[in-house]
């Protein structure tokens, strides 16, 4: 059957962007009978889960089904990666993710990759092979590449961004390499990363001047989550990065733990370019309410369009000052996701939240690990606006059964996700 199967999984390994040859290949393994029904019901399950947005109706239903099928045949599956991989994660019904060594990836690589459609590589354990697996033809055939914590610094941003076969590269992930301003202007200027879609550098050492080099990057155009978190970027960073006519494509920027709220931040004229993002995260930032307002207040004569959607605060000292400036900001009107968990607002602020006619577009709201209670929370079941909110999350204690139960019936808490 293995045989019969090739010519299917040598088209499927071909264009593992197309969901046509997998669909071909379940018909096939469905008219074949035995055990290979179950395999076409999975791959017709992940093919269809793939296609839906997070959150329609049909999910939750489609999601049980991949689940019970993977508990029964994750072993059979996965047997073709024994050896040569762990951590196999299934994607439209093939292994498309797995964690690998340098050793197995230099003894093994025509296995690897002829034992599945395989696009996203976890890198570990590199050592001294650094350089002779950046020169591997078969990178080539990756959509992801992930190299994390290998604390290889500037080496590593300078063999990724020389590599030949990285062109078709969607997907980087370079968290905690030890990476400072000179690995991120290596990553900037290399015309091999111009399919880049998601970036991330998370927890490295970028200042302000690897900021500005990935702000003016003639390559990332294609850009659209750049992921920054616990970085030192400093406040004129992420003004660099929000302003930036570079990055045309960015739509979700990662700012955690960046050093934004320091004194600095209200001498910037362009702070409130952080607007124009439409998903930002800002957590644990130590910004106060006077700079949350500055970074809110839209620069007089500035006509460019409010792009913002989904705004995280969490972890930063708002209290009920801060929720006050949320609620009288004007451009917060497009709102739809808000997360303020842990910024000690109070029942007064959670009022005045509910009560906001800029935040009456919001489908989501986090209100996690903040002293609201039953005070708080009777403000949304009273407000006149909020009519298309989803989720609510609320603290995990202080909240009566009572005020829980009516908010559930209000909102429908839960059927919409962060």
């Amino acid at each position: 059957m293995l045989t019969d199967a090739e010519p299917f999984l040598q088209r499927i390994r071909a264009f593992p962007d197309d969901d046509v040859p997998r669909l071909i290949f379940a018909d096939w393994l469905e008219e074949q009978g035995g055990a290979g029904v179950a395999r076409a019901t999975f791959i017709r399950v992940q093919v269809a889960l793939a296609g839906l947005p997070e959150e329609d109706a049909r999910r939750p239903k489609l999601v049980l089904a991949e689940q019970k099928l993977l508990e029964t045949h994750r072993d059979e599956w996965e047997a073709p990666f024994r050896r040569l991989a762990t951590g196999p994660v299934f994607r439209r019904g093939f292994v498309d993710e797995v964690n690998v060594t340098a050793r197995q990836f230099l003894q093994h690589t025509h296995e690897l990759f002829a034992a599945g459609p395989v696009r996203h590589l976890h890198l570990i354990e590199v050592g001294g092979n650094l350089q002779t697996i950046m020169q591997s033809p078969y990178l080539s055939r990756l959509s992801a590449l992930s190299l994390f914590a290998l604390h290889a610094g500037e080496g590593l941003a300078r063999a990724v961004a020389r590599s030949p076969h990285l062109t078709g590269l969607q997907e980087l992930h370079l968290g905690r390499n030890r990476l400072g301003d000179e690995a991120a202007e290596y990553l900037a200027g290399s015309p091999i990363l111009g399919n880049l879609e998601v970036l991330d550098l998370s927890e490295n050492n970028l200042g302000e001047t690897g900021a500005r080099a990935l702000a003016a990057s003639p390559h990332f155009g294609k850009l659209r989550c750049l992921d920054l978190r616990h970085n030192p970027l400093g406040p004129a960073g992420a003004e660099s990065l929000a302003g930036s006519d570079r990055l045309t494509s960015l739509h979700r920027l990662v700012l955690a733990g960046n050093e934004i709220g320091v004194p600095r931040l209200h001498s910037l004229a362009r702070i409130s370019d952080l607007l124009f993002v439409p998903s930002l995260d800002l957590t644990g930032n130590n910004l106060t309410p006077a700079g949350l307002k500055t970074i809110l207040t839209r620069p007089h004569g500035n006509a460019a369009t409010i792009r913002l959607r989904e705004l995280d605060l969490s972890h930063n000292d708002l209290g009920e000052v801060g929720a006050r400036v949320l609620a009288a900001s004007p451009t917060l009107d497009g709102l739809k996701r808000l997360r303020l968990a842990g910024c000690g607002i109070p029942d007064e602020g959670a009022r005045i939240l509910a009560h906001s006619p800029h935040l009456n577009r919001l489908v989501a709201i986090d209100l996690g690990n903040n002293p609201v209670g039953d005070p708080g929370f009777r403000g949304f079941l009273e407000t006149p606006y909020l009519r298309g909110l989803r989720r609510l999350v609320v603290p995990g204690v202080g909240v009566s059964l009572q005020i829980q139960r009516a908010l559930d019936q209000r909102f429908h808490r839960g059927l919409t996700r962060f």
